[in-house]
């Protein structure tokens, strides 16, 4: 296998049961995990995934678990403390939205040593996914001494061998894969592809700033900020490549003009997904603030004291401010490590309505659309935002809000609340 050598894996794979069978209907994975998903306190386990298709007929499930979130029993074997994570998956053939059926399933166990938790662990499982189809794919990850699972969805889409799932991804140095399309830092990049019929690569940069999403209840145009790259330029591509992607902004590279799909991989800055700098802090201040407020800011001598500022002056104290900031900067960042596209999390319409919102208290996932559930006045009433799957060129992870003017005294009320220096929670 390809990427047998280049992936840790610290301990033997205990392979339980893999179920392969003519499609059928697909079971859904329970409504708890899915009330969860997005709910960064429901659960201490946070495993992270990428798709890499290595051949017509199959692909790779990529797995990072972190030894340390993980809670140790001496239950299990004598004289040895150990943690066990058990990992199912269910994939639904979706390439007919209107019939999905199931397409293949399977759990495998992990054992981890404590005394080997601060190493990291890497490992990948094949799965069945055959060329031109689309296919969801529900990974449920459960810490068996803890009892508790997180649950993730992944799209896979074999339509085409030139998008992002053709390549790997990973850094130079130690060929550890990135799970998220986003690079942190200078480090060198090493991307291998599936495709081996082209030996060149063609690179598009974007530097310019990505807008915001419009607000829930807008009903104009999207603004188009990826017409024209702001630079060009091609160098050769054998079986792999190493490159650094140092500024700021979103690259994407093609093997073939002709045809838009490529890999996209973005720079949002060396702290991403954390906000820390004074102009971050800031920028995702943009929900909440006035088009003059937010200039002002923006052309502040002491940009952190005009953001400290700006708190204190809806909060009212110190004490308060500093809360509000915590949760609304935590919003930001969840956003970001869930959300992350092409975009940066904070600047999709997911992220949007997660900083305002909060978590969903409910989510309903098919295979074209996200569903969130907010209930109101004790659970006697709801408000839902739609979120339709809108794959393109830059990522198979985009999604897009069904906007309806509907949602405007919901919006005005939430930023308002903000804005009055109180936390926005669904009551």
């Amino acid at each position: 296998m390809m990427m047998k050598s280049t992936l840790y894996c610290m301990f033997c794979m205990l392979v339980l049961s893999v179920a392969c069978s003519a499609p059928r209907q697909t079971v859904k994975p329970d409504v708890i995990s899915l009330s969860k998903m997005y709910n960064p306190t429901g659960t201490k386990l946070h495993p992270a995934y990428t798709i890499f298709h290595n051949n017509p007929t199959g692909s790779l499930l990529l797995i990072k678990i972190f030894p340390t979130e993980l809670l140790y029993s001496g239950t299990i074997e004598p004289d040895k403390l150990l943690g066990l994570v058990n990992l199912s998956y269910v994939m639904t053939d979706i390439t007919d939205v209107q019939k999905p059926t199931l397409a293949d399933s399977g759990q495998v166990t992990f054992r981890f040593l404590r005394e080997n938790a601060d190493k990291r662990f890497a490992t990948q499982i094949p799965i069945k996914a055959e060329a031109g189809k689309k296919y969801q794919l529900a990974v449920t990850a459960r810490d068996m001494v803890r009892k508790e699972t997180a649950l993730t969805y992944l799209h896979i889409d074999k339509t085409s061998t030139l998008s992002e799932q053709n390549f790997l991804i990973s850094y130079a140095e130690d060929r550890t894969p990135l799970y998220k399309p986003y690079v942190v830092g200078d480090a060198t990049i090493r991307i291998d592809r599936s495709n081996n019929h082209y030996d060149s690569v063609y690179v598009s940069y974007y530097g310019s700033e990505i807008p915001l999403p419009r607000p829930s209840f807008s009903t104009s145009r999207e603004r188009e900020f990826l017409n024209k790259p702001d630079s060009l330029w091609v160098f050769p591509f054998t079986k792999a490549i190493s490159y650094k992607f140092n500024y700021k902004g979103i690259y994407h590279l093609q093997l073939d003009t002709m045809i838009d799909a490529g890999l996209t991989l973005s720079n949002f800055g060396a702290s991403y997904p954390r906000v820390q700098d004074a102009d971050q802090l800031i920028e995702s201040l943009a929900y909440l603030t006035t088009s003059a407020e937010y200039d002002k800011l923006k052309n502040a001598t002491n940009k952190k004291l005009a953001v400290d500022n700006f708190w204190i002056e809806r909060a009212g104290d110190l004490d308060k401010a500093r809360e509000l900031i915590r949760v609304y900067y935590n919003r930001v960042f969840f956003a970001n490590y869930y959300f992350t596209s092409f975009k940066p999390g904070w600047k999709t319409d997911r992220g949007m309505i997660y900083i305002i919102y909060g978590p969903p208290q409910s989510v309903k996932v098919e295979p074209n659309q996200e569903k969130w559930i907010y209930y109101k006045n004790n659970y006697t009433s709801m408000v839902t935002f739609t979120f339709d799957h809108a794959p393109d060129a830059f990522s198979v992870d985009n999604y897009s809000l069904q906007r309806s003017d509907s949602y405007d005294t919901f919006w005005r009320s939430a930023v308002d609340t903000w804005r009055k220096g109180k936390i926005y929670l669904i009551e």
